[in-house]
């Protein structure tokens, strides 16, 4: 049974029967929910509450993600949700601690879970997702590992060594980016890969506090300001605009060391620097307030931000790397342009100056399927199929 035809039995009227047999389902998820703050667990509460709606979910998350001083952010938790608990799931990994890893194993086998997802996002982890994999797997219960990326960014060596040592013995996949499943299809040959769009994360109120424009049109950078991101590459588009009507506001914490981007910053008028990690209420007013969001990035398999866009009905100009063609369609929900080059960035935000390339109805068409529910009905595929093996 494949992802459309289990999303098609789960959301159609007539196949109540299978809607019933899917309900039965025991599955595990495991990943960091909120009161974690960022994108990663924002997923997994999301993901949590669609697949508990189509079976027999448990979920268990972290009661420790990261010991403090190995997080360069300067909180782990969620602005608002300190001692949050979500309905539902169980709080039992400690990352540094393989007791609690054995513990939150024997969870899944009380729940009799008949699958479990591990959710794969960094080497940090490796430890505890083998281990937990490899238990899963010698108790008989089948293990995907949903990938938001295969490699961590900007990763070294030995990051990388700790993800195939976690990752190459699995036998099923789920990911959000073409360029994340060429990865795996070498990393583990034979294995099931799966490829589903990273979902929009409708959780984001789409009314709220409007911040006053600055220019006739207002550009968004979001997110952790990290060197692969290529913000210097929209500093000097912006330098080339510097004469245009055009205004840019980065918003997110930055964990770049660049100096000497700060100062290029601080010489441009048209540019303000919201410096700090925005929660979901001042996320959403400057997502309001954008006509456009641009990922100038260097490299990516994907980008959690594409979605945040379209969320809000925004087009995006993107680079043209790695698995971001998979979720920006070039001149319907947003316009591609080549990495690193600043003159096509600038000529691109031109354009959206001039008259936008791009309609509400492309960037509507581009994210209705991009839906939790979606990626429930394909996950609940990969159960359907162990359950018939």
């Amino acid at each position: 049974m494949s992802c459309s035809e289990v999303k098609r039995e789960t959301t159609g009227n007539p196949a109540q029967s299978a809607q019933a047999d899917l309900a039965r389902l025991r599955v595990g998820l495991l990943g960091p929910s909120l009161p974690y703050r960022g994108g990663v667990a924002q997923y997994t509460t999301a993901l949590h509450r669609a697949l508990g709606r189509h079976c027999n979910l448990h979920t268990v998350s972290f009661r420790r993600l990261y010991p403090n001083w190995l997080y360069p952010g300067k909180s782990c938790i969620e602005p608002g949700y300190s001692g949050h608990k979500e309905p539902g799931i169980l709080y039992l990994v400690d990352s540094l601690n393989p007791v609690s890893w054995r513990k939150a194993c024997r969870s899944f086998e009380a729940h009799s879970a008949r699958t479990v997802i591990l959710e794969w996002w960094t080497a940090f982890h490796a430890p505890s997702f083998r281990f937990m994999a490899e238990y899963l797997e010698r108790k008989g219960i089948g293990v995907v590992a949903l990938c938001h990326n295969v490699f961590d960014h900007e990763s070294a060596w030995w990051h990388r060594a700790l993800s195939r040592a976690a990752l190459s013995k699995r036998k099923a996949f789920l990911v959000h980016s073409s360029k994340d499943a060429a990865i795996l299809k070498s990393l583990a040959p034979g294995s099931r890969i799966e490829v589903h769009a990273h979902p929009v994360l409708d959780h984001f109120r789409a009314e709220g506090r409007i911040l006053p424009r600055r220019a006739g049109l207002e550009l968004l950078f979001f997110g952790f300001v990290r060197p692969y991101k290529g913000l210097d590459v929209l500093i000097d588009a912006m330098k080339i605009l510097q004469n245009d009507d055009v205004f840019l506001s980065v918003v997110g914490e930055w964990w770049s060391p660049d100096r000497n981007l700060r100062d290029r910053i601080g010489r441009l008028p048209k540019v303000e620097v919201v410096d700090g990690y925005a929660p979901e209420e001042e996320a959403a007013a400057h997502f309001r307030r954008a006509d456009v969001v641009v990922l100038p990035y260097r490299s990516a398999t994907g980008s959690g931000v594409i979605p945040l866009a379209y969320r809000y009905g925004k087009p995006v100009i993107a680079s043209r790397v790695g698995g971001i063609p998979d979720h920006v369609q070039d001149r319907v929900s947003g316009l591609l342009v080549e990495p690193e080059n600043p003159v096509a960035l600038a000529a691109a935000i031109r354009e959206f100056l001039r008259e936008a390339p791009v309609s509400q109805k492309g960037i509507l068409s581009a994210s209705e399927q991009m839906t939790f529910e979606s990626l429930a009905a394909c996950i609940l595929a990969f159960s359907s199929l162990a359950k018939q093996t």
